[in-house]
């Protein structure tokens, strides 16, 4: 029976394993570059809808109610986040990631992600935001910066090109400033004076009491006097129980106040919102 001998000075050789990338070549996305991306693709969507909504609501002035107003602003996310699907998957990238350098793929780096990877990981940015934006916090304290929207995407954000140190520092601290910038106006128009729904029934509540005194005009037309009774009012509008549902869903209940003269009158209301801020109404004469 032959004998085989092996030489323990000689180099055995080594089995064959799998080509893969060594993840000390990897570097993960800086958690400034990729909100300065972020902002990018954000404008990309928003911008030019933002543009052509306000452009309509100025020429043309519809009535938009807060369901209507909450659906069209549904339909923008939802763009943006078919969007970020669409470009993150399949080896694409956003229009930001792209002149930022960085590139979406999967957790183990084996390769692009799937269009309902990059889908959860787009519907993931708005649950990360959710959280009082802790989800995008997370990528501060992961060694990889994966944010809650990665872990629902199984996804990792790399660099894929190098940067001189200049580019680096410039987009870090373009990063850092909107990123502040970003905070200071999720606070002001959330947790400030200058929160959007309390602009919106504000605004929305002075067009409503200028409606109703376009009814106290019509009634001193027809009776000739004007009147303190609100209902009476409401009846002259042609449809009493949608003009009393468009009232009482801006102004609080009990504020409207109709105070008239022989001749003059003044209405006084409160608005909806979390200040509770009273407006008025007195005609021109």
């Amino acid at each position: 029976m032959p004998e085989y001998r092996i030489n323990i000075m000689e180099p055995q050789p080594q089995p064959q394993r799998p080509a893969e990338v060594s993840t000390q070549e990897v570097v993960y996305g800086a958690v400034t570059e990729r909100f300065v991306a972020l902002l990018i693709d954000y404008g990309v969507v928003f911008l030019p809808f933002n543009l052509i909504t306000h452009l309509w609501l100025k020429f043309f002035r519809p009535e938009l109610d807060l369901a209507q107003a909450l659906a069209l602003m549904g339909g923008i996310n939802g763009l943006f986040i078919l969007y970020e699907a669409i470009f993150s998957c399949g080896g694409r990238m956003t229009l930001g990631k792209a002149l930022v350098g960085l590139a979406v793929v999967k957790k183990d780096i084996s390769g692009p992600l799937s269009f309902m990877q990059a889908l959860r990981r787009a519907v993931g940015y708005y649950v990360s935001g959710a959280l009082l934006f802790g989800g995008f916090l997370m990528a501060f304290f992961d060694d990889r910066h994966r944010a809650l929207h990665d872990i629902f995407g199984g996804s990792v954000v790399v660099q894929i090109r190098q940067k001189s140190v200049g580019e680096r520092l410039v987009l870090r601290a373009a990063g850092g400033l909107l990123l502040v910038a970003f905070l200071w106006m999720i606070y002001a128009q959330f947790f400030n004076k200058g929160a959007l729904l309390d602009e919106y029934y504000i605004r929305h509540g002075r067009t409503q009491l200028q409606k109703i005194a376009l009814l106290e005009e019509a009634h001193y037309v027809k009776f000739g006097y004007y009147t303190n009774n609100l209902e009476r009012l409401f009846l002259m509008s042609g449809d009493p129980v949608q003009f009393q549902r468009d009232t009482l869903g801006i102004l609080e209940p009990r504020g409207v106040k109709i105070g008239v003269s022989k001749d003059s009158y003044a209405i006084s209301a409160v608005a909806k919102d979390r200040n509770h801020t009273r407006i008025s109404f007195a005609p021109q004469r």
